[in-house]
């Protein structure tokens, strides 16, 4: 049985421009039906590129020919290494915990002391009550715009 190679090529594009550009491709593999393209990758931290899984060079080349906000194709090819790198789950920001004093790095509060009072670990939020505030305040933000400052 014949085994058929599969590498990870970068092709550039406009940016933001990455999911359109996808879409495309997904469709001209369809209508062409082309067995040598495995994948399409739009990876959220890499802007300007779509990484697409291919037999070869010439499958990327017959494929992205015509297709509107395509810039070429990189040099060279993308390792698996980075491909897993760049797919692999980010730790969500600083640990804290319930009763945790943080202070708000970014956003309306930037400067801010608050007390944690949820943290949900699996949307990456915590629900605050800045303590800085008249009156009692709670907001909800994301867990990377806080860091903590003392324990409680």
């Amino acid at each position: 049985m014949e085994t058929k190679t599969r590498n990870y090529y970068a092709v550039k594009v406009t940016g933001g421009q990455e999911v359109n550009v996808a879409l495309m491709l997904e469709e001209r593999i369809r209508t062409n039906n082309l067995k040598d393209v495995y994948s399409i990758l739009v990876l959220p931290r890499l802007k300007g590129y779509v990484v697409i899984e291919a037999g070869g060079p010439h499958v990327i080349k017959l494929l992205i020919t015509g297709i509107r906000h395509v810039r070429g194709i990189a040099p060279g090819l993308v390792p698996k290494d980075d491909i897993a790198k760049l797919i692999a789950k980010r730790v969500a920001g600083p640990s804290v915990k319930e009763g945790d004093l943080v202070e708000v790095v970014s956003g309306p509060f930037r400067g801010m002391q608050a007390q944690v009072v949820r943290y949900d670990q699996a949307k990456g939020e915590v629900v605050l009550n800045i303590l800085e505030s008249a009156f009692p305040l709670q907001v909800t933000m994301p867990v990377d715009q806080v860091k903590p400052s003392k324990r409680s």
